[in-house]
């Protein structure tokens, strides 16, 4: 299980305001997955990623990867989308990687 501790008082040494490209993300995703991914499942699962990202993690605040998974799963399971948790789990890994390796995560 992977923490990231964005909780801090100290000013972080990036900007905030980085903006994370989501078609980058996309691309990453679909290129590093072995199964199939319709627009309309990535739409959904993105959707749920950033209004989890931008509002219940916000700047301050601590997460375990496998939270935003099952969140999001539990989400599209609300939705009838059917998807296997491993398949959720596995998109949004390699989103938090991406994302990670790229510096969209603040390093304080």
């Amino acid at each position: 299980m992977k923490i990231i501790d964005i909780h801090t008082k100290k000013k972080p040494k990036r900007s905030p305001q980085k903006r994370i490209d989501e078609v980058a993300v996309k691309n990453y995703v679909f290129q590093h997955i072995d199964f199939e991914l319709t627009n309309e499942y990535w739409d959904e699962i993105d959707s749920e990623f950033a209004e989890i990202w931008n509002n219940k993690i916000g700047v301050g605040g601590y997460f375990y990867w496998d939270e935003i998974s099952k969140d999001i799963y539990n989400a599209l399971q609300e939705k009838k989308m059917l998807i296997s948790y491993d398949r959720v789990d596995c998109i949004v890994n390699l989103m938090l990687t991406y994302i990670e390796d790229t510096g969209g995560f603040m390093d304080l």
